[in-house]
């Protein structure tokens, strides 16, 4: 490896990706540059047509990929996908569950449809991807990677989010003791938490597309967030150079921008060091510029 060669452009440069989520924002941005590093990368999800795009795009552009159409909530669907992936590629370098959706409201006030949905998409659906491909991974017995997506939602608690917020703390814990039972087993299988803070995607579009609420405070702060997140977030191509490089690495903390997802950490570290309850929505609210009127 050269001096100018990065660690991803080495251990990334050959092998076999799948990414959940794959056909937009941090999913799609990690499929391409994937792919760019030299990986056959499976585009995955629930969207077959953009899937479709987003692979022929890669191939267009001399890269290796193939569309595939998943439901990550149906562990059917999961597990033929499994088979499919290692009956072509014959095993799994790295594996990314990244697929996820959000919500918005008070917590008593969510619908318990969208919660059951939301949580089989983004809890049971990682779940599923570990149980159909991690037995898959140890006894091709090649070096690899699984890369869960939590969040920094998934490292403290934030208002009016509480569906999305649930599940990415329950990814967390369910990546920390995946680390720890593989470990247990000696599998050449490497562990990595993946934090995202704010990286430009429709999530909150879509949250209040198909899961729509009359709350007048939720409704603000997703409008507030889906504006921070055209405005400051992270390309997604950019922040998946950023995390891969990291991934590479071997760490088991992957951060999309170091110090802001740091910071969140330390946050959290703080607040059980102190036995402090949560923060004080209010002072979210006041940042967002929403008014006492919006929030009532």
């Amino acid at each position: 490896m050269s001096m100018n060669e990065s660690i991803a452009q080495e251990r990334f440069s050959r092998g076999t990706a799948v990414v959940t989520g794959a056909a937009a924002g941090i999913g799609e941005g990690l499929a391409r540059h994937l792919a760019s590093l030299g990986m056959a990368v499976v585009v995955a999800d629930v969207d077959a047509e953009r899937a479709k795009s987003v692979a022929d795009d890669i191939v267009a552009g001399g890269g290796s990929a193939q569309p595939y159409a998943v439901d990550v909530a149906d562990p059917e669907s999961v597990e033929a996908m499994a088979a499919a992936v290692f009956g072509t590629h014959g095993s799994v370098e790295l594996l990314v569950n990244n697929a996820g959706v959000e919500s918005s409201g008070f917590l008593w006030e969510i619908d318990r449809d969208r919660w059951r949905r939301l949580m089989q998409i983004n809890v049971d659906g990682v779940f599923h991807c570990l149980q159909s491909f991690v037995p898959r991974m140890i006894e091709a017995g090649t070096a690899s990677c699984i890369a869960n997506l939590s969040s920094v939602g998934g490292l403290n608690a934030v208002a009016v989010q509480s569906p999305y917020i649930v599940s990415k703390h329950a990814v967390l814990a369910m990546t920390e003791c995946l680390y720890q039972d593989l470990a247990i087993v000696g599998a050449p299988i490497q562990v990595s938490a993946v934090i995202p803070h704010s990286i430009r995607s429709e999530i909150f579009l879509s949250a209040q597309r198909d899961a729509p609420t009359d709350n007048p405070t939720a409704n603000a702060v997703f409008a507030a967030m889906q504006r921070d997140n055209e405005e400051k977030g992270l390309d997604p191509l950019f922040a998946a150079e950023h995390m891969v490089e990291q991934i590479a690495r071997g760490d088991f903390w992957i951060y999309s921008d170091d110090e802001l997802c740091i910071a969140a950490a330390h946050r959290r570290g703080q607040q059980l060091l102190d036995l402090t309850p949560p923060a004080d929505p209010h002072a979210m609210l006041e940042r967002m510029g929403i008014t006492a009127e919006q929030g009532a």
